[in-house]
């Protein structure tokens, strides 16, 4: 620390503290995190964890990392002032004025970008929330604190843990379920929400009408000025089931508001965006050279239903094209000799039918239905719980004494906006829907 200048603590929780700084030499302003080593080993590694994150993460849109070093049992990080502090202090200076439709689109856009480049490596931050949103001079956004983030061993891995802060934690982590980067998604719909209506989405007097709330998707309607791209988009991140909200990539390359936010990135940004939405896609090139294969040659005629079709290796090279041959208009003979002795069954018949088939169809089906009701085990863990705690990030401890208490817990929270709004709940919400680029 001897070449850096200590101003003042500008933030203080559970990890330690964080303090502003000057370096001597450049005069630039920067902000110390120090986080409290601890003497076990897996542990230690454990808090090593965000510094070695952090300086993986080089993006517009996520606080810059500088250096980290230990010193005197600290691990000290040293990164990035944001001098327009974070986004939970500018919600609150509004007041009761609404934020222009703009900023809020420009800032969710950053927002976006900033968690599409944490995704496509594979980690998850688990704690994205309004107060873990800083703001820079100008007004740019940048995702801070990785003190709870955790790297996935592949694309399709799934975290299991539960760490995060109640108010903008998705349902799946309420019922002790896996979860992915779908899991993040939710937590941006909260951060978007209390943009646009300057009060978070699930507001309670306690733990167990919060966490029904929460695992329902119930929300109170968003204000009818805005687009209706964005009350859309909050619609689908707030899709109970994970598998049918849309990930940061759908998001900003095909769903209704990406037009919207892709006018509010940096040239960079969007590059990256194009990039992604292009990545495992067909190769035009080659795609090409099957097109041109494929409008050469001409249909075969089979004797029968499931003759393969083969491409011999020559099937890339230039040929002269052949006389095209046309497709019957009578039936096909085999078509006819396999449907000759089949009964027609109504649909009737077949839905009260209880032939085999019929029942692992209903078996399947039943099994896609998403459990609606918040785990009780967990409710009775926190009846006595204090709500503020809601707001602070801490780790659940299913077998402990005190399971609010761990080490990413904090003893206060920020208070509620208010008494309970009305609350409508949306039916389609919770309806199965299969979105397999996302998943």
């Amino acid at each position: 620390m001897e070449k850096y200048t200590q101003l003042r603590v500008v933030g203080e929780g559970s990890f330690g503290r964080a303090v502003l700084v000057q370096c001597k030499n450049t005069q630039e302003k920067y902000v110390v995190k120090e986080i409290q080593l601890p003497k076990n080993e897996s542990k230690l590694q454990d808090s090593r964890k965000e510094a070695i994150l952090l300086s993986r993460m080089k993006h517009l849109n996520i606080v810059a990392f500088r250096e980290s070093f230990e010193l005197n049992d600290l691990l000290c990080i040293v990164m990035e002032y944001c001098s327009g502090g974070d986004l939970l202090q500018r919600i609150q200076q509004q007041k009761t004025t609404n934020f222009c439709t703009e900023n809020i689109l420009r800032w969710f856009a950053q927002m976006c970008a900033g968690a599409k480049h944490i995704h496509d490596k594979r980690v998850l931050h688990r704690d994205l929330k309004s107060k873990n949103i800083f703001l820079t001079s100008d007004g740019s956004i940048k995702l801070g604190d990785f003190g709870s983030a955790c790297v996935l061993n592949s694309s399709k891995a799934y975290a299991h843990a539960y760490v995060g802060t109640p108010y903008y934690v998705a349902p799946e982590i309420w019922d002790n379920k896996p979860y992915n980067n779908k899991s993040d998604v939710w937590s941006l719909g909260c951060v978007l929400y209390e943009l646009c209506t300057l009060q978070h989405p699930f507001q309670a007097s306690s733990w167990k009408s919060l966490i029904l709330k929460v695992c329902r998707g119930a929300y109170p309607p968003l204000p009818r000025h805005l687009p209706y791209e964005l009350m859309h988009l909050i619609k689908q991140m707030f899709k109970t089931n994970p598998r049918d909200r849309p990930s940061v990539q759908t998001i900003l390359t095909s769903h209704r508001v990406s037009k919207l936010l892709r006018s509010h990135l940096s040239s960079q940004a969007l590059e990256k965006v194009k990039d992604g939405r292009h990545s495992g896609r067909w190769n035009t090139e080659e795609g090409a050279k099957v097109a041109q294969f494929l409008g050469d040659k001409s249909l075969q005629q089979t004797s029968a239903f499931g003759a393969a079709v083969e491409f011999p290796e020559t099937c890339f090279e230039s040929e002269k094209p052949g006389p095209r041959k046309q497709w019957t208009t009578d039936p096909p003979d085999s078509v006819l000799q396999a449907l000759a002795n089949a009964s027609l069954l109504s649909s009737d018949s077949m839905a009260s039918s209880s032939s085999t088939h019929g029942s692992e169809s209903e078996d399947r089906r039943q099994r896609r239905l998403w459990d609606k009701d918040p785990p009780q085990k967990l409710l009775s863990i926190l009846e006595k719980a204090q709500l503020n705690k809601a707001f602070s990030t801490y780790l659940i401890n299913m077998t402990g004494n005190d399971p609010l208490m761990g080490p990413l817990s904090q003893l206060g929270g920020d208070e509620s906006d208010g008494p309970e709004p009305v609350v409508d709940v949306d039916d389609d919400r919770l309806q199965p829907r299969s979105d397999d680029e996302d998943t």
